[in-house]
C-alpha cells in the first residue's frame, strides 16, 4: 500500500543526466547519478545476456538526492538502496557506498526486466515466488543486496534449521519475505542467490529453459518441474545435504 501511493509522486524535478539520459537524477543527487548513467549500459547488457532477452520496454533509473527521499519515493525502509516502483529508483544514500552503485543498479534491473515480461504491478509478484525474484537478481548483479552476508554465514544459519523454505509458486497478497522466515535481508538474499546458483550450475541449458518458460507466462511451479524433473522442495533438500555431508562427525 505504501509503495502504491508513492508511485503516484510526481518525479517531474528529477533531470537527465548528461552521459546517459535513461538516468535521471534529483537535485542534490547528480554524484550517484552521474556513476549510475556510466554503469548502466554494461549493466543492461549483463541482465539481458543472463536472462535471456531483452528488456520489453523502455529503462529508466530515478536517483533521489538521500535516503528520505528514496523512502518517500518508494514507500520502502531508507535503508534500501533500490527499488522498483514502476520504474527503477536508487537512493542518494548510495554516496555512503559508491562501490555498491553497479551491483544495485543490475539487481534492480532485474527485477525491472521480467517486470516487463510478466507485469510489473501483478504478474511479476503473483507468477515469482520472492526467493527467485532476488536470488536471480543477486546471481546476475554479482552479488548485489547481499553483500553484508557470506556464504559461510549463510550455510552456518542453513544447518541450524535458520533457512529460507523455497516456495513453487508466487503470491501478491501473501508474499514471504525474509522476516516471513525470521531473517535479515542480507541472508534471505545470500540464501536465495545460493540456491539460484545452485540450480544454474546443475545444468545451464535447463536454467535457461525454465527461465525462458516462466518469461513466457508459463506456471513457475511446473516449468521448475518441467525444466528439472523435480519439485522446488526436492532440489532445495539435495542442494542443503550437501552442506550436511560437510559436517564432520560427532565421535563420543
Amino acid at each position: 500500500m505504501r509503495s502504491s501511493v508513492a508511485a503516484l509522486k510526481s518525479t517531474a524535478e528529477f533531470v537527465p543526466t548528461g552521459t546517459d539520459r535513461r538516468v535521471f537524477a534529483e537535485p542534490g543527487a547528480e554524484d550517484v547519478a552521474t556513476v549510475a548513467a556510466k554503469e548502466l549500459a554494461e549493466a543492461i547488457a549483463t541482465v539481458e545476456r543472463e536472462q535471456h532477452g531483452p528488456f520489453a520496454g523502455p529503462v529508466e533509473v530515478y536517483v533521489t538526492r538521500d535516503e528520505e527521499s528514496f523512502a518517500a519515493f518508494t514507500g520502502v525502509p531508507k535503508e534500501v538502496r533500490g527499488a522498483v516502483i514502476l520504474k527503477i529508483f536508487l537512493s542518494g544514500g548510495l554516496r555512503k557506498e559508491p562501490d555498491r552503485i553497479r551491483r544495485i543498479l543490475t539487481h534492480e534491473l532485474s527485477h525491472l526486466h521480467l517486470g516487463q515480461r510478466l507485469g510489473m504491478v501483478y504478474g511479476y509478484n503473483a507468477t515469482l515466488p520472492s526467493w527467485f525474484q532476488e536470488g536471480l537478481a543477486v546471481v546476475v548483479s554479482g552479488g548485489g543486496g547481499a553483500e553484508k552476508m557470506s556464504e559461510e554465514g549463510a550455510v552456518e544459519a542453513i544447518l541450524k534449521g535458520k533457512s529460507i523454505i523455497p516456495e513453487a509458486n508466487g503470491s501478491f497478497f501473501f508474499k514471504k519475505f525474509a522476516n516471513s522466515y525470521g531473517l535479515t535481508p542480507p541472508m534471505f538474499y545470500r540464501q536465495s542467490g545460493m540456491f539460484v546458483a545452485h540450480l544454474q550450475r546443475l545444468d545451464e541449458a535447463r536454467f535457461r529453459s525454465f527461465l525462458l518458460a516462466i518469461k513466457d507466462g508459463h506456471g513457475f511451479g511446473d516449468s521448475f518441474a518441467k525444466s528439472y524433473g523435480m519439485g522446488v522442495d526436492e532440489a532445495w533438500q539435495q542442494f542443503t545435504e550437501r552442506f550436511k555431508r560437510r559436517q564432520p562427525s560427532a565421535h563420543l
